[in-house]
């Protein structure tokens, strides 16, 4: 049995696919990422009276948050944004001299 990521386990919990829960919040990233670009604040809600203000002091934290959710909706697609990982393999034996 495949081990769920959390991102699928809260989107089971909401009633969503993984890759609508990822795009949600991709979307709300690129939303605050367009605001900063003119010069505008945008506030975050999580729909539980929190609100948090975006502002360009916020704006390395929102390009962040914008590559991690791209890589999240690529992975929810079957696809990776990420480099894949390399592996050293060492062989038995010692070479000689």
């Amino acid at each position: 049995m495949a081990v769920k990521t959390a991102l699928e386990l809260l989107a089971e919990k909401e009633g969503k696919t993984s890759l609508e829960m990822a795009l949600n919040n991709y979307s709300m990233w690129y939303d605050a990422n367009q605001a900063l670009a003119l010069n505008k604040e945008y506030t975050i809600t999580n729909g539980q009276n929190s609100q948090r203000k975006i502002t360009r002091a916020d704006a390395k934290e929102v390009k962040d948050n914008l590559d991690y959710w791209e890589n999240k909706v690529a992975e929810a697609q079957g696809s990776s944004t990420l480099a894949p990982k390399i592996s050293t393999i060492f062989t038995a034996g010692i070479p000689s001299a």
